[in-house]
């Protein structure tokens, strides 16, 4: 009987010690939060990522149109110079 006794005593106090365990992993575990956060910021900078490549495209496009308007330009140029002589 008392082993019965110290037997069920022990095992109440593992699964209260346990339970204890439990609870402040759960209260202490900001794995999730950490998670959540580092998708966000990985979100963050695909938008960011995006609106880069679009600046770029705009960029390259202007660049395009002032070099072939630079062109047209020098050979307007060197046209009229070789005609008014």
């Amino acid at each position: 009987m008392i082993n019965l006794i110290t037997l069920i005593m022990t095992f109440i106090r593992t699964f209260m010690l346990n339970a204890k365990h439990d609870y402040k992993i759960k209260t202490f575990d900001k794995t999730k939060e950490k998670i959540n956060t580092i998708e966000h910021m990985i979100v963050k900078l695909e938008k960011k990522l995006g609106d880069c490549r679009n600046e770029i495209e705009s960029l390259r496009q202007q660049i395009i149109f002032s070099r072939a308007l630079n062109l047209i330009l020098s050979i307007l140029i060197i046209a009229l110079i070789l005609f008014l002589r």
